[in-house]
């Protein structure tokens, strides 16, 4: 086993844990939608967007939920990386692309936890592919 692969099976419990925990944060828009627009992204709440701010915070809370239960099961890593890599390669590429607008100034910090989870994730396939779940559950 490399160095570099020793280190991602050292280190993907904890990375699933605190990027989870980040990512399930979002979750706030779901059921505080009125105080995490202004507070949180920074951008006015608007009533006539309520279903669609609150729709999209449990899709991106309960990814987080996913992440945090993939750092106890295994078998849930390899779909969650994949999923969750392109999910947040998506939301950076959002920011990034509208970085010259006013309304992106509440997202640089997801868009820095959502470019550490798409970094790992690429390192830790390149060290240590898709392992088959059975490969994954000797880890623990």
């Amino acid at each position: 086993m490399s160095s570099l692969e020793r280190f991602f099976t050292r280190t993907v419990r904890p990375f699933f844990l605190f990027t989870g925990a980040g990512t399930a944060l979002v979750g706030l828009y779901a059921f505080l939608p009125s105080w995490a627009m202004p507070n949180v992204a920074k951008l006015p709440y608007l009533q006539d967007y309520t279903i669609i701010i609150q729709h999209w915070g449990i899709i991106v809370g309960l990814m987080g939920i996913a992440m945090m239960l993939a750092a106890l099961v295994p078998q849930w890593r390899v779909p969650i990386l994949l999923y969750s890599a392109l999910e947040k390669s998506f939301m950076v590429w959002l920011v990034l692309a509208n970085a010259q607008s006013s309304f992106v100034s509440g997202f640089w910090i997801p868009c820095a936890l959502d470019s550490t989870v798409v970094i790992y994730t690429i390192g830790y396939f390149i060290s240590c592919g898709i392992r088959s779940p059975a490969s994954a559950a000797s880890e623990k």
